[in-house]
């Protein structure tokens, strides 16, 4: 199919939410999207009090960008701000490095876009959304951990390998890169 004759996906919207403002029914969306793709990927959530809802802690202090389609999610990131990686759910991937990075830091977690809307450009439009308010709040670095899988993604956004791959925390099934980017 050329791009003239590719069908046109339906218009989104995205929407960032300051720390704590993200209501009960969106949040409880949100942790249904995050569950749904990871289970879709054929992984499991153990970490969590339910495997239908994938919510963690780091949530209540981020900045999440809900992307929507018809009153459906269809994307979604979250950003945190810190002088420490304390917060993370996979904080000991980043132990080799946690005092070398300029702070304050901007923290990257939980890009997840539904598989119809996968290479669309969407994950692209978070990335810079994020780091616009990245910079935007002073943040010197910004930090993520990403399956190998997502390396050469993360470069072409200027992101550097900061730390050799290794088994998550969270899921020993997979090896995680810790990438980072000063600003």
């Amino acid at each position: 199919m050329t791009a003239s004759t590719q069908p046109q996906l339906p218009a989104y919207s995205l929407h960032c939410y300051m720390p704590g403002t993200l209501n009960g029914t969106d949040k409880l969306k949100l942790g249904q999207f995050r569950s749904m793709i990871w289970r879709e990927q054929g992984h499991t959530i153990s970490h969590c009090t339910t495997p239908d809802s994938w919510l963690e802690g780091a949530d209540s202090d981020a900045y999440i960008w809900l992307a929507e389609s018809q009153g459906h999610i269809i994307a979604t990131a979250r950003m945190n701000l810190c002088t420490d990686l304390a917060h993370l759910p996979e904080q000991q991937l980043y132990q080799p490095i946690s005092n070398q990075l300029p702070t304050p830091l901007a923290t990257w977690g939980r890009l997840a876009v539904a598989t119809q809307w996968r290479n669309q450009g969407l994950a692209t439009h978070l990335i810079k959304v994020r780091l616009i308010l990245a910079k935007e709040l002073g943040c010197r670095t910004v930090v993520l951990d990403c399956p190998v899988s997502r390396i050469a993604a993360m470069q072409a956004h200027h992101f550097d390998v900061l730390l050799p791959p290794q088994p998550g925390i969270l899921f020993p099934g997979i090896q995680f890169v810790v990438m980072g980017r000063m600003l």
